[in-house]
């Protein structure tokens, strides 16, 4: 009895550990999943909405000017609300440092409802591309 409740014990453990280990390379990957993203995507969309915004084009105008001139349009991202807020917020802070001046709050809700947007079908990209 004692050397089967060992074995169980043994099992258990050995069974976390493999949970724990795997785990890990996942949680890496997301984060240089959004670091990547944050450096392809967010950077750029904020400076294309930028350089549009500095040249007198509405809100919804700039939008659309730097989803077209950034890789938005093209990436897939992972399945995960989460990953697209932090990209969000990446992205908000460079237009907030850069252009803050010319995009006033109500702007900013609709950038944020726009960036959103792309950023939900880049998560469902198979659902958006003809097979």
């Amino acid at each position: 009895m004692k050397k089967i409740q060992k074995e169980h014990f043994i099992v258990i453990i050995l069974g976390f550990l493999v949970i724990f280990l795997l785990q890990t390379p996942i949680l890496q990957a997301l984060e240089f999943d959004l670091t990547a993203a944050q450096n392809a995507v967010g950077k750029r969309f904020a400076s294309k909405f930028c350089e549009a915004k500095e040249k007198g084009f509405s809100s919804e105008s700039s939008s659309e000017f730097a989803l077209n001139n950034t890789y938005l349009k093209f990436v897939a991202f992972p399945e995960d609300e989460r990953f697209i807020e932090d990209l969000w917020e990446f992205t908000r802070a460079i237009i907030r440092t850069d252009c803050g001046q010319y995009v006033n709050e109500e702007e900013e809700i609709i950038l944020r409802d726009f960036f959103k947007e792309e950023g939900e079908i880049a998560s469902n990209r198979d659902l958006y591309l003809p097979n």
